[in-house]
């Protein structure tokens, strides 16, 4: 049987989203962070309740891995915040040495991500599954083994993490689903957030 692993790499929970600095409040900004977070959480646990992949967060953060963990998911932990790629190699390494055969990444900022995208994504059975974000970088990422490639996340780094592939020899598939793609980086996707998803309307308070 294929043993798959997701993993959430979680930064600290306050001080983040900065690129949405200006266009809502700091607490607006620590309010949105912990809303994505716990809906990324609550979205995943039917997940491993169906016996289709283990869970964890990878996090520097106390009150990240805290969460996770009452929310059943495995903490891995950081030395010390090192940035998406060393969140990813840290989660790699952490999925190879617990004998997972694949590995998926996935953002803790989805607005609204739909279970049969996530069915859509694991069921797929190249070496890697790229669904690239709205700007071209890089949101879910699904690995076998779960150490294939270098993580290059970044600007565009679907293109980056297809040219790790090609240059590692690896079946590598661009799966573009817009639940998956949809996160919340920018005031643009604030905005459609806010019109298309409920949970999101308190943050105009």
């Amino acid at each position: 049987m294929t043993r798959t692993l997701i993993t959430v790499p979680m930064k600290a929970l306050g001080g983040s989203k900065t690129r949405l600095s200006g266009h809502i409040s700091d607490m607006q900004r620590d309010r949105l962070v912990r809303l994505l977070y716990r809906r990324t959480l609550a979205f995943l646990q039917p997940v491993a309740r169906a016996g289709r992949a283990d869970l964890a967060v990878v996090t520097a953060s106390p009150e990240a891995a805290a969460l996770a963990a009452a929310h059943g998911f495995a903490v891995i932990d950081e030395p010390q915040s090192a940035g998406l790629c060393g969140a990813a190699q840290r989660a790699a390494a952490w999925a190879v040495a617990a004998d997972y055969d694949r590995l998926c990444i996935l953002p803790a900022d989805l607005a609204a991500p739909l279970e049969g995208d996530l069915d859509r994504l694991l069921s797929c059975k190249a070496d890697m599954v790229l669904c690239p974000s709205t700007d071209r970088g890089t949101n879910a990422l699904l690995l076998s083994p779960p150490d294939a490639i270098r993580f290059r996340y970044g600007p565009h780094s679907t293109l980056r993490h297809l040219e790790e592939a090609k240059a590692r020899g690896l079946d590598a598939v661009v799966l573009p689903l817009d639940s998956l793609s949809f996160d919340i980086d920018t005031a643009t996707c604030l905005t459609r957030a806010m019109a298309e998803v409920p949970a999101f309307a308190e943050l105009r308070a």
